[in-house]
This record gives structure tokens, C-alpha cells and sequence, in this order.
């Protein structure tokens, strides 16, 4: 078990994002600071970090939540985080943690993986199980991310982003996961999807359009990072419990970032 807190470096250096904040969401498991136009994710899960994450153990999340409220005012320095709320101040040491990338570069990957890859997901029956009702626009919108060259970005990000229910919408876990295997293979179309991402702001809610901004930089949430890993060293024998991982996120979100990858990888396959 965990006993370090671990900080995606996607946050480092600490003060990166600004020193005043404030709690923006809370949660059983974990909550969301805002610094700026930021967020950071505080969680306990000891199998997934947030690419916008920093991991506390469970004996030091359990005493510093009862006190986190939202709205209450945060403050970062270099070696922790002190909350201020109406009961007393209460502090995050951040002097001894780990940090780690959840970076993903380009890099060459073989064909062989991918088309084992694929076969997984379509054995997942995917489609009937994401969170976005599968209409003629749909269908037109699914069409054009399996032909990104021809893609028209500006109507497959509208139509997308913000679409489904939840803390991550449907249609932005389908894209954030689309575009990490656009950026993984460095394919030229993933420039023009990124800048059209970027323009969604106020769109989506602001846990998911965190997401959408981090992952315009090439990160991503650990278990998408460990389906990288594997793929980038051929390890087949992993991918499968890779996949069960990641549809085990949220109600849907696994399961339509699952379909985005498998949208990802489709297109790939078929140029």
C-alpha cells in the first residue's frame, strides 16, 4: 500500500498554476482545488491518479477531509497546501512525495499490438455502452473520426464536447482518449483537433474541460498511461486487464474513453 503522497508532475512546480485558490468540489473519495483557471485533483484511490492528480494516503486524506468545505479558501506554497476554513486551518505537507509522468510522447508502435488492441474493444460491445445516444449525427460525427483526414474538427468538437451526463460528459471522454492515441502516433490531424479543443471552454464542466486541457499537452490519467506503456513495449498479455481497468472509471467514463481509444486506433488502421 501507498504510504507517499504522489504528485502527477503535470502540477510541478507546485506554485505553477498561482499561490491563492479555493475548494472546488467535493467528493466522497476525493476533492478539486481551483488556482486560477486550474483545477487539482486531491484524491485517495490508490489505482488511478488524475493527469491533473496528486494522491494522498489514506491515513492523511481521512484527517484532512472532514475540514476541506467547498469555497473555502486554499493557499500553495513550496512544501504544502493550507486549507482555511471556518473550524481551523488544517495543512497538506507536500515536502516528501514522488513524483511521476503521465506524459505521453510519440513514438513509433508496432502494428501487431494495435491490431490486438482493437479486437479487445470490439469484443467489449463499446458502442452499446457509452453514454451518448447513437443518432444520424452521431453516426456522421463517428464517421469522420475513423477518417480524421477529412475530418471537419470545428462540427466533431461541437457536437461532442458537453454531450452525455455526468462530471465528464460522455463525448469528452470519447476525445480525450481519441486525441491521446492521435498525439501518441504524432499523426498531423491530432494539431488541428487540439486546436478546436481548446476553444471549448464553457462548454463542458469544469472537472472535464481540466481533462480536455491536459490532455491538449499530452497527459493522461494513469490507467490510459499504462495501456501506453504496454503497448509502446509490446506487452499483449496486459492489455486486456488494461481495458477492464479502464471501464471500471465512473458510470460510463471508462467505458467511452475505451471507444475513443478504439475510434483512435481504427483510424490509424485504416490509412
Amino acid at each position: 500500500m501507498l504510504t507517499k503522497i504522489v504528485i502527477s508532475d503535470y502540477l510541478l512546480p507546485l506554485k505553477k498554476f498561482g499561490v491563492i485558490g479555493s475548494v472546488h468540489s467535493v467528493f466522497e473519495h476525493s476533492f478539486n482545488l481551483k488556482v486560477g483557471e486550474e483545477l487539482i485533483n486531491v484524491a485517495n484511490y490508490y489505482e488511478y491518479l488524475s493527469c491533473f492528480g496528486l494522491f494522498v494516503p489514506t491515513e492523511m486524506f481521512a484527517a484532512l477531509k472532514p475540514y476541506v468545505k467547498q469555497g473555502d479558501r486554499i493557499k500553495i506554497t513550496n512544501d504544502r497546501i493550507v486549507f482555511y476554513n471556518q473550524m481551523q486551518v488544517k495543512t497538506l505537507p507536500l515536502i516528501d512525495y514522488t513524483s511521476v509522468s503521465l506524459k505521453v510522447s510519440a513514438t513509433h508502435l508496432e502494428k501487431e499490438p494495435l491490431q490486438f488492441l482493437q479486437q479487445l474493444l470490439v469484443a467489449a460491445d463499446l458502442e452499446e455502452k457509452i453514454g451518448i445516444n447513437k443518432d444520424m449525427e452521431f453516426t456522421a460525427v463517428k464517421k469522420q473520426l475513423l477518417k480524421p483526414q477529412q475530418a471537419n474538427w470545428a462540427r466533431v468538437t461541437k457536437f461532442l464536447v458537453g454531450r452525455g451526463q455526468g462530471l465528464t460528459p460522455s463525448g469528452d471522454d470519447i476525445l480525450v482518449a481519441y486525441t491521446f492515441v492521435a498525439g501518441a502516433f504524432k499523426k498531423d490531424y491530432a494539431t488541428g483537433l487540439v486546436s478546436e479543443l481548446a476553444k471549448q471552454k464553457g462548454r463542458t464542466t469544469d472537472i472535464s474541460f481540466a481533462y480536455i486541457k491536459s490532455c491538449e499537452k499530452g497527459y493522461v490519467n494513469s490507467l490510459i498511461y499504462q495501456l501506453y506503456q504496454d503497448l509502446k513495449k509490446n506487452r499483449k498479455e496486459n492489455l486486456a486487464q488494461d481495458i477492464q481497468n479502464i471501464m471500471a472509471i465512473g458510470h460510463t467514463s471508462g467505458k467511452d474513453m475505451c471507444y475513443g481509444i478504439y475510434l483512435g486506433i481504427s483510424a490509424i488502421l485504416n490509412t
